[in-house]
């Protein structure tokens, strides 16, 4: 057998190997929607919940774009949580948006368990074009009102004992997760990311400086007072949803 024979059989075999892969890829299916639930979103931060909804739709090429939409509400009495600042109520909301690739990666990468014990209840998910392992560009937007007592909380009589905090919150972060489908339509999508974030915060009917409680309290652990003033931030992204997925 010739060179030249022998190049034109492995380019003939590289070809159909190709196709045959490709053609596996293509055949796999999906599911068109799903609707999901951040649960750590549940979790109060400045004494409040964020209860939300969210929805994941399939475009073509293992690309898919999520939503998700959250009320803020406060958890129904004032005092200090455990990571932020003394408050009496806060409401607002929250919105998310996503375009994500799926890597057509589907087998889990078990070490990760160690260190990310969440990946132990999603073996056995369905091979689909929208499971498995995927990354993501994510952004999100808050926007909240908290009301905090001021230096005179004893005076009831004193309109001037309460005043509002208005804060903003812009993020862009990079997410690698793992989508789990069962055959049921269970999903469990599970995920982590780094960005950055800008916190804007403005106070309205204050009194009083920056250096008397509650106004010098600040941001865990960014040291941005939480009253007033702006700033870029890192951030952090651990992200747990449950849903229902349909074809």
């Amino acid at each position: 057998m010739t060179m030249r024979n022998k190049i034109l059989i492995i380019f003939s075999l590289t070809l159909f190997s190709k196709f045959v892969f490709s053609q596996q890829s293509d055949t796999l299916n999906f599911n068109r929607i799903t609707f999901t639930c951040s649960l750590l979103e549940h979790l109060p931060t400045i004494n409040a919940f964020n209860y939300n909804i969210g929805t994941e739709i399939y475009l073509k090429n293992r690309n898919s774009v999520t939503a998700n939409f959250g009320l803020i509400r406060s958890t129904g009495h004032s005092g200090a949580d455990f990571i932020t600042v003394y408050s009496i109520k806060t409401q607002g909301y929250k919105i998310n948006l996503e375009g994500r690739h799926y890597l057509n990666k589907h087998k889990l990468f078990e070490p990760a368990i160690l260190l990310f014990w969440p990946h132990i209840f999603q073996y056995k998910s369905q091979r689909l074009l929208n499971s498995g392992y995927y990354i993501a560009i994510h952004s999100s937007f808050q926007q909240t009102a908290t009301n905090r007592e001021g230096d005179n909380y004893n005076q009831l009589n004193n309109p001037d004992d309460f005043y509002t905090v208005n804060r903003y919150v812009y993020s862009l972060n990079l997410k690698l997760g793992y989508n789990c489908v069962k055959k049921c339509g269970f999903t469990f999508d599970y995920a982590i990311g780094l960005g950055g974030k800008y916190i804007s915060s403005n106070s309205i009917n204050r009194i009083g400086k920056d250096d008397g409680w509650p106004k010098n309290e600040k941001d865990i652990p960014w040291n941005k007072l939480f009253d007033n003033g702006a700033g870029f931030f890192p951030n952090f992204i651990y992200q747990i949803k449950v849903g229902w997925s349909f074809k």
